[in-house]
């Protein structure tokens, strides 16, 4: 009697297929930074100074991965061995 029953029930049920595309995702331009002469950067102490570069360092280094990561969802042709 349950057999009977699950059986017409499952036959009756559809289920869409879901397909994910992923589509590519633009890597903006970085933005143009203003330079800062060498002479401007004697007046800081050089903790401070040290403390700039630093983080000027990782901060260039964050962008860097994250448009590695945004670049992953670009489309990559095989290249020949």
């Amino acid at each position: 009697m349950v057999a009977v029953t699950i059986l017409p029930m499952a036959g009756c049920e559809t289920t869409p297929d879901t397909i994910f595309v992923q589509e590519p995702l633009p890597v903006p331009d970085r933005p143009a930074l203003p330079k800062v002469p060498a002479d401007d950067m004697r007046c800081l102490p050089d903790d401070a100074y040290e403390a700039l570069a630093t983080r000027d360092a990782e901060l260039q280094g964050h962008v860097g991965r994250l448009e590695a990561i945004l670049r992953t969802t670009h489309r990559q042709e095989k290249r020949a061995p």
